[in-house]
């Protein structure tokens, strides 16, 4: 039999057809993929200014904490401000300025960490309660504001127009907390420090000064001795710790041998500081600044109970090491000595109840300079061989200093002070109170 040859059929052009089709479809695609890194790279530029953003407005938030604290809307204000200025810093996507506008993208309240929950606890637009001021600020960023020629407008694709798409619309959020801080932790090999200065005072003694800082605020105190003693403090425990004493307010009774007691004065504004934005640059000099120093010198047996200096790492700190702690902060290796390497709050702190001339030097090169300082509760043991029960952190500044010379003329001033603490320590569940004076930096929750 005589097989005729079929006739191939030329299919050429359908394979066009589908090279096309697919061609076509393989160019959606690419084009969908650069649309869609575009849109990933503009939110993640977004997120880094509205993180920015945050951070920078939020530093002000301290002015408005502690003692002698700025009006809420004044602090609000500035927050704000710095917010929008440090977002414009920031490009993302088309626009070369990231942009927020004050009143609409920047909040502001207070929170505190719910250890029940796992969760912080947000209170937008309420000051802290029986405090005031704010310790939350939050930032919101927008590129979803339709007809907005303010860089707050959607973000215009690139190929998405052609299927039909114009442009993507886009937010993010930032929040950031203040906290009380309850010690200090620096890791393994950073050459970080903290500045958390080597003494100790009397927190019963820390708060009367606080009492007499808030009368001083309202009545001002009187110039003639004799009326200052008069004015008494009925919540005095005194430094034995009895039952309240009802001591005068701005001082205390020494006893004298065979002589009645002498009324000395522990706290007075004698010294002002003038405190810069480079706290480097701060000086002291004498004269009034509405805020009242208060003399941690041991010098008779009420004061010699309430002060002293702590050996924050080696048992055997030499006076080296408390000079250079005062200047640079605390360092890992300091820490080290401590349980799990870190000085968390209570703890017992071995030091000494006296004051050493040695590091007069070092004192005055970071006066008027906001640092911390701890607080104890109960001290054990004379001499070198104190045992001191830490239980918080105070912020103060180093006004003057004298330890030479007569007993009488020698002198250690702080002052009180609002202290953000590097490498702090957070106390996350506290809430911040009208006692906290150090804080931690801020700290981005969301």
């Amino acid at each position: 039999m005589i097989q005729i040859p079929k006739r191939r059929q030329n299919r050429s052009g359908a394979v066009a057809v589908v090279a096309a089709v697919l061609l076509v479809m393989l160019l959606g695609m690419v084009a969908l993929a650069i649309d869609l890194g575009y849109i990933v790279l503009t939110r993640t530029s977004m997120q880094a200014a509205t993180d920015a953003a945050c951070l920078s407005g939020g530093t002000e938030l301290i002015e408005g904490l502690g003692v002698m604290p700025a009006p809420p809307a004044s602090v609000t204000a500035s927050a704000a401000s710095i917010a929008c200025e440090y977002a414009a810093f920031h490009p993302n996507g088309d626009v070369q300025q990231s942009f927020l506008d004050a009143e609409r993208d920047v909040q502001f309240g207070w929170a505190v960490f719910d250890d029940e929950s796992n969760e912080w606890q947000k209170h937008w637009g309420e000051e802290i309660p029986g405090v005031g001021g704010y310790n939350l600020i939050g930032v919101t960023m927008h590129r979803d504001v339709l007809s907005s020629g303010n860089g707050d407008g959607p973000l215009p694709l690139i190929f998405a127009p052609v299927l039909g798409r114009t442009y993507s619309t886009l937010q993010t959020e930032a929040a950031a907390v203040i906290m009380p801080a309850k010690g200090v932790s620096i890791g393994n090999g950073e050459n970080a420090t903290a500045d958390v200065l080597p003494f100790v005072i009397r927190k019963t003694l820390w708060e009367k000064y606080r009492r007499a800082q808030t009368y001083y605020e309202t009545h001002g105190i009187p110039s003639d001795p004799l009326e200052l003693r008069e004015i008494m403090d009925n919540e005095t425990n005194n430094y034995r710790g009895t039952e309240p004493s009802g001591e005068p307010l701005f001082g205390h009774w020494a006893p004298r041998n065979n002589k009645p007691p002498e009324f000395k004065q522990d706290f007075a504004d004698i010294w002002s500081c003038e405190c810069s934005f480079d706290a480097h640059n701060s000086v002291t000099f004498f004269g009034s600044d509405g805020v009242l120093e208060v003399d941690i010198f041991p010098r008779d047996d009420y004061t010699s109970g309430n002060a002293g200096t702590v050996d924050i790492g080696s048992s055997s700190n030499s006076t080296s090491d408390l000079a250079r702690q005062i200047i640079n902060g605390v360092s890992t290796e300091d820490l080290s000595y401590l349980p799990g390497g870190q000085l968390s709050l209570p703890m017992s702190l071995q030091g000494d109840t006296g004051v050493s001339a040695g590091i007069k030097d070092e004192l005055e090169s970071i006066y008027g300079q906001c640092r911390s300082m701890l607080l104890f509760s109960t001290v054990n043991f004379p001499g070198n061989n104190a045992q001191f029960e830490v239980i918080d952190l105070a912020g103060i500044r180093i006004m003057q200093v004298e330890l030479t010379g007569k007993l009488e003329y020698k002198h250690l001033s702080v002052q009180i002070c609002q202290s953000t603490l590097g490498n702090a320590i957070p106390d996350v569940g506290k809430p911040i109170g009208n006692d906290t004076t150090v804080f931690t930096p801020l700290v981005l929750i969301e």
